[in-house]
């Protein structure tokens, strides 16, 4: 009898590098190495049903990232260790659960390390005050987004060698607003110079779907 569940598990370096598509392959190779079977879609081109929820860009760390998997037999957590085992280093099966019902990502909290001048923050206040605007691009046109309509809130902190820039971000439709997209509209707005060293997603806060 095909069950669902769903997987949560942390991406830090290298592993963050791994593309969402490449990302599929390997956890499908990861439980076809364990002997598990998958369920697999009907039609010509038949693939494993696997979805992310909300995956990750390229880049980017994470502590916690989930997906869904339609498999034919009854999984126990006994699957975790075994998937460490075999998993490539930065990636990590934190824990599994039956899906009973559909959910969705409503806010996430992203965490960035960046190596700048020391009035960056100030600057950055004084950038976050003026209903800021990120440009996109694409297939020719030009739109832009109003930062505030997906930001929850963000604080920005001077270490002793970094800047750290927090960010909570809200999903609206299905859509939200990435991390370096905002430094980098401040970077250019100011003609500043920084170094983005590492993207982290730290917590993600989920919404049952009625």
């Amino acid at each position: 009898m095909a069950k669902r569940y769903r997987f949560y598990f942390s991406r830090d370096l290298p592993s963050c590098f791994i593309s969402h598509l490449d990302m599929v392959r390997l956890f499908e190779r990861a439980f076809r190495r364990l002997g598990i079977k998958l369920k697999f879609t009907e039609g010509f081109n038949p693939h494993p049903k696997i979805t992310f929820i909300l995956p990750m860009a390229v880049g980017l760390c994470s502590s916690e990232e989930m997906f869904e998997v339609d498999v034919e037999e009854e999984l126990d957590d006994k699957v975790i260790e075994k998937l460490n085992l075999i998993l490539p280093k930065g990636l990590k099966v934190l824990k599994i659960e039956e899906v009973i019902d559909k959910i969705q990502v409503s806010d996430m909290y992203y965490k960035c390390f960046i190596e700048a001048k020391e009035d960056f923050c100030k600057l950055f206040e004084e950038f976050m005050k003026k209903s800021p605007k990120i440009r996109r691009e694409k297939d020719g046109k030009v739109t832009f987004r109003n930062i505030w309509d997906y930001l929850l809130g963000y604080e920005c902190k001077k270490k002793e060698n970094s800047i750290e820039l927090v960010f909570h971000i809200k999903v609206v439709n299905g859509s939200y607003i990435k991390p370096e997209d905002i430094i980098k509209s401040f970077s250019e707005e100011y003609n500043l110079e920084c170094k983005i060293v590492k993207i982290e997603r730290e917590k993600v806060n989920y919404q049952r779907v009625i």
